[in-house]
């Protein structure tokens, strides 16, 4: 199957975030991660680490074997630069720490949902003057996210963006059946999205993929019309540290941890694999 290009589109970027720091503290083979597990963080940016909460360094030790902050400082600053530069100081952030593992030996490509849209269930929107009540523009469509350590997260090329979420709408549509969901877990819908992770991997093999490099992070839009589309990439050769940064207004992921039962700010992590009673800590302001 031979791919045609279109044009080129704003759907992500690459920035580099560690210019003026020697590459080798990112490169060294000092850490790897001892337990799968993550670390989630909603509230004000982190300045600095004397911000992070008691429970980061809770997840460190169960899931790594080392320290995170050389690598973990250096973008949280250029992410908090970013923020700032759209008008926005708070976001939801989620570190992984993956072991190796075969599940995406095949990518999964797919766009990002927007989280604060009304139909997503979402959390606020304000309309658009002059479009009316049903046309609404979010406060934000986008996020970043780099990897701390191992592959970085897969890309269709920007040439070719507008094509893959074209083939991902028929793909989707002409797999996608009516039903009625049972369940969270609905296997129906589990059954889709196996088939069109399959599809997809064929049909959107010959565009290629790119990847950020050591010291860059991804700059990427998210929703069904402009988000880009990405994949995690293979991990089945090495360890994994990847992590993802949602920016939104205060309102909207206070509204966020409230839908959810939790208060806000909030941190919390999950490691599966450690004794039962540390599996999960939550710490708030």
């Amino acid at each position: 199957m031979r791919v045609e290009p279109v044009s080129a589109n704003p759907s992500f970027e690459f920035l580099d975030y560690r210019r003026d720091v020697n590459s080798t503290l990112i490169t060294d083979h000092d850490l790897h991660v001892t337990n799968s597990a993550f670390w989630s963080y909603c509230g004000p940016i982190l300045t600095n680490s004397g911000d992070l909460p008691p429970n980061f360094y809770e997840w460190t030790s169960a899931a790594l074997s080392g320290s995170l902050l050389t690598r973990l400082m250096p973008f949280l600053e250029f992410v908090n630069k970013v923020l700032r530069e759209h008008e926005l100081d708070h976001y939801w952030l989620t570190i992984r720490a993956t072991k190796p593992t075969s599940e995406f030996d095949k990518p999964r490509w797919h766009t990002d949902d927007v989280f604060f849209s009304v139909s997503g269930g979402g959390l606020r929107a304000i309309p658009r003057e002059g479009d009316g009540d049903r046309i609404l523009d979010l406060q934000t469509d986008w996020k970043l996210c780099t990897t701390l350590l191992g592959p970085s997260t897969m890309f269709i090329p920007p040439e070719y963006q507008v094509e893959a979420r074209r083939t991902q709408r028929v793909t989707r549509k002409s797999l996608t059946a009516d039903h009625d969901c049972t369940s969270i877990r609905c296997i129906a819908c589990a059954a889709t999205s196996d088939a069109v992770r399959e599809r997809l991997s064929t049909h959107l093999k010959p565009m290629g993929a790119v990847q950020a490099t050591i010291g860059e992070c991804a700059f990427f839009r998210i929703g069904q019309e402009k988000g880009a589309v990405h994949s995690e990439p293979c991990m089945s050769g090495g360890d994994r540290v990847f992590i993802n940064v949602v920016p939104g207004q205060k309102d909207e992921l206070k509204n966020l941890m409230t839908k959810w039962g939790m208060s806000f700010p909030r941190s919390w992590w999950i490691a599966p694999n450690v004794p039962r009673g540390r599996e999960t800590s939550l710490w708030k302001y």
